[in-house]
């Protein structure tokens, strides 16, 4: 099948533009490094007013990055159930499809807290931001699910993707437990958001320059959340492991039930 020139042209622009965005996304952290930190630094007397100002730069950055790439044409998205995003603190569980679902799903929040990989945290460019921020750094087990459980009970709205990474095409997704026994913990509900894209793009194994033969369609769909009493029953009847896994399960099913 011939393309037209037209088509081309087009995928010839969005190959420039994905590689303009990424760049704009690195420069973006180089200021958040040498500007935001600082700024924020002065103007809050507090860790925690450090922490919120320092999100809410996050935020509003991460929407005008998805702008951007909504107006060089090299994305298009749809949010269903915005409104469940906005109800204080809760933990948020998102699938994993492609590279950029931590921006998508941190643009629509104010006060995101995260998991973050600890080696970030003696990396030069990424240690002040995450200090200021105060993300959680993935250093040990249980320790982590603690440190959890305690911003959910701080206030903040803390974004968990339960698979660790993306999704691999193809390969049944596995959920790791943190979710659920942070949950357990903080007794608090999961709001799982199912994010999907097509065509498949910014996928595991797939770099940033391959990109579709036509712009990414994001489809984000907030789901109701997984009420938390059942398995805290289950927990008092049965012990935590088994309502962790419980709990896995039931969230695993919501996020994927359309891949069965």
């Amino acid at each position: 099948m011939n393309v037209q020139p037209s088509s081309k042209l087009n995928y010839v622009w969005r190959v420039v533009a994905t590689g303009f965005c990424f760049l704009t996304f690195s420069c973006m952290g180089l200021a958040f490094r040498f500007l935001a930190c600082p700024y924020v630094s002065l103007a809050a007397r507090t860790q925690r007013e450090r922490e919120l100002k320092a999100r809410r730069i996050v935020r509003h950055s991460f929407a005008w990055f998805v702008r951007l790439m909504q107006r060089t044409g090299i994305l298009q998205w749809r949010v269903r159930g915005r409104e469940r995003l906005h109800g204080g603190a809760q933990l948020v569980c998102p699938s994993h499809p492609t590279l950029i679902d931590v921006v998508l799903t941190m643009s629509m929040i104010d006060n995101a807290n995260c998991i973050v990989k600890a080696d970030l945290k003696r990396s030069f460019a990424m240690s002040s931001p995450i200090a200021t921020t105060g993300y959680i750094a993935n250093d040990s087990g249980s320790e982590l699910i603690e440190a959890c459980a305690q911003s959910l009970k701080a206030g903040d709205t803390l974004i968990i993707f339960p698979e660790g990474t993306r999704t691999r095409p193809g390969k049944e997704p596995k959920l790791h437990h943190g979710a659920a026994a942070t949950a357990l913990l903080a007794a608090m509900p999961i709001t799982p958001v199912v994010i999907t894209c097509t065509p498949p793009s910014l996928m595991k194994g797939i770099p940033w320059y391959r990109i579709p033969p036509s712009k990414m369609s994001f489809e984000i769909d907030v789901l109701e959340p997984i009420d938390i009493e059942p398995f805290l029953q289950i927990e008092r009847q049965h012990g935590r492991p088994i309502a962790v896994r419980r709990l896995t399960e039931s969230l695993k099913s919501a996020l994927f039930k359309n891949n069965h």
